[in-house]
């Protein structure tokens, strides 16, 4: 729990400074990112508070809070593909006269500093827990949204190629979108499988 704990601050803090750097820089796929942050502190409070639960009270019927904890995240993970998919649809009819590479290269190169930590933080737990699983999961999918940002920063810095920042944002709902499919369907399963009483 501890460990959840630190993730939950480092993530809330982090998303704050690419809110104000996403929209400072033009880019989409930082604003995204941002986005996809706020929805992760939700989620790693759902699943701090299921761990709590769990932890508290281990009897069968309380393992279902962890289990449904679970399932939600997976379906923030599925709402935040969506949202990032839609903004970039958007993106794609109205682009941005100018994208400043810069500022966003450097908050993504940062981002992915931060998500690595966290990485590492949960990823022992996320073996046996599935609900720290689907934590893990969010950070794992912030730190390939990291990625994408740095990519598409470098092809903005060195080509002028606005339309990698909408083009990384696609990749990135699309590759959030993979990691929710197979949470839904072990927290589903154990959900169904788990004794009620």
């Amino acid at each position: 729990m501890k460990r959840l704990t630190w993730v939950l601050c480092l993530v809330g803090g982090f998303s704050l400074v690419e809110i104000g750097m996403g929209w400072f820089s033009h880019s989409l796929a930082l604003q995204a990112d941002a986005g996809h942050l706020l929805s992760d502190c939700f989620a790693l409070l759902l699943a701090l508070f299921a761990t709590w639960f769990a932890r508290a009270s281990p009897h069968s019927h309380h393992r279902r809070v962890e289990f449904a904890a679970a399932f939600l995240n997976g379906l923030g993970l599925v709402a935040i593909a969506l949202w990032i998919g839609h903004q970039a649809m958007l993106h794609l009819q109205a682009p941005p006269l100018d994208i400043l590479s810069t500022p966003m290269l450097a908050t993504a190169s940062l981002g992915f500093g931060v998500n690595s930590i966290n990485i590492w933080l949960l990823h022992e737990d996320s073996h046996h827990d599935l609900n720290l699983r689907g934590a893990f999961l969010h950070v794992l999918a912030d730190a390939a949204s990291s990625v994408g940002v740095i990519l598409a920063a470098i092809a903005v810095w060195t080509l002028n190629w606005f339309w990698a920042d909408t083009v990384i944002s696609f990749a990135v709902a699309l590759l959030i979108l993979l990691s929710a499919i197979p949470l839904l369907w072990e927290s589903a399963n154990a959900l169904r499988t788990a004794d009620p009483t």
